[in-house]
This record gives structure tokens, sequence and C-alpha cells, in this order.
């Protein structure tokens, strides 16, 4: 029976170890994944400021393109005025030119307000394309290294379960099968140790013929609140 229980120790000490690495295989996916995500922000928002920047752009030109039209419309109106004769022509045209230059004025105070846009999405873009590079390196610097401890932690799991389980074989099967439950459904903690006359799994008080039975290892004593498997020491 004690060799039983050295062997329950071991496969515990070798769990301990398994429950660490489960965790790793989270974390460090989780890590590599948020480096990715944070270069897909980054690509997002460069892109969506490119955009906005093309299109104050394209506004700008666009409005250019209005005064000039309406400069060759005032011009044309212009030389027309040396050639009519009649007053009401002569008012109607000035009517239209006034509008024009009117229109003009207008539009230039968009065309400003448009570059003051401009500067300030192109200071915005400038910063944003920082962030981007260094969201590519962090992700090109850690990528590979990330991906090789996943694969190295996932080997190590594997090799680990594979001692566990050769160290079970020479445990009975209904033994086997308490203690994967208890694996399973108490935190990864099957084998727990007598800590000061209490279950170091759950804290509760064992009795002083239990601590006795314990200390003579003569069978597999189990833990009278949490069932977890008492020993003297892990």
């Amino acid at each position: 029976m004690k060799k039983q229980l050295e062997i329950l120790i071991q496969m515990q000490k070798l769990d301990t170890i398994i429950g660490e690495k489960n965790i790793l295989t989270k974390k460090l996916p989780q890590q590599l994944n948020s480096l990715k995500q944070s270069l897909k922000d980054a690509d997002e928002t460069v892109a969506a400021t490119k955009s906005d920047f093309d299109e104050n752009l394209k506004d700008q030109k666009l409005k250019e393109l209005d005064i000039a039209d309406n400069n060759t419309k005032i011009a044309k109106y212009k030389n027309q005025l040396l050639t009519i004769e009649t007053n009401k022509e002569y008012k109607a045209l000035n009517s239209e030119i006034n509008h024009l230059e009117k229109n003009n004025s207008e539009i230039d105070d968009e065309l400003i307000r448009l570059m003051e846009a401009e500067a300030e999405l192109k200071e915005r873009l400038k910063e944003e394309k920082k962030a981007q590079l260094k969201a590519s390196e962090d992700l090109k610097a850690n990528e590979e290294k990330l991906e090789k401890e996943i694969q190295e932690v996932q080997k190590d799991i594997k090799d680990l379960k594979s001692k566990r389980n050769v160290l079970a074989k020479d445990l009975p099967r209904e033994l086997i099968r308490r203690y994967a439950t208890l694996i399973k459904n108490k935190n990864r903690k099957a084998v727990v140790f007598n800590d000061n006359n209490a279950c170091s799994g759950c804290g509760y008080s064992i009795r002083p013929q239990v601590v006795i039975d314990i200390k003579e290892g003569n069978s597999v004593i189990y833990c009278e609140s949490c069932g977890r498997i008492l020993v003297i020491q892990l």
C-alpha cells in the first residue's frame, strides 16, 4: 500500500505541473492573439484616417474646381458688361457676378476649414502610423517566440501525461478512477497532505485516529470533507 501511496504522490506532482502548463496553453495564445489584434486595430485605424484624409483632399479639389468655374463665369460676365446696352441687363448681370463672388468667398471659407482639417488628419495619421509600426514590430518580435513556447508547452503536457499514465498502470483500476475524478473536480488536487492535523486541500480538521492511519500508510485515506486522498507529505 505504501508503494501505491508513493505512486499517487508522484502522479499528483506531475498533475500539478500539468495544471500549470494548462494555464500557459490559454495564456500564451491570448498573448499572441492580443498582439495580432493590436496590429489589426492599428491597421484599421490608419486605413480609416487615410480614407478621411483622401476624402478631404477630394473635397478640396472639388471646391477649387467650383471656384475656377465661378471665376470663368465671372470673367465672361464682366466682358459682357462692356457690350450690354440697357441698365436692366447691366444690373442683372452685375447681380449675378456679385452672387458668384459671394459664392466664391463662402467656398474659400470651406476650403480653409478643409485645409485645417487636412493638417489635423495629417498629424493624426503620422501618430497612428507610428503606433501601427510599433504593433507590427511587437508582433514580429514575439510571434515566432510565442508559437514556439506554445508548441513546447503542448509537448511538455503530452510527456507529463505519458509519465503519469505509466505510473498509473501499477494502481488498481478503481483507485485510478477515483484519482482521475478528484483531479477533474477538485482543482487538480487529488492528493493532499496532513497540514497540522488538517486537510491541506480544504482545511477540514482530521480526527486523531485518522492522523494515525495516515502516518501508518497501510491504506488509502480520504478526507471526510472534500474526499481528497490524504498523505503525510507531498
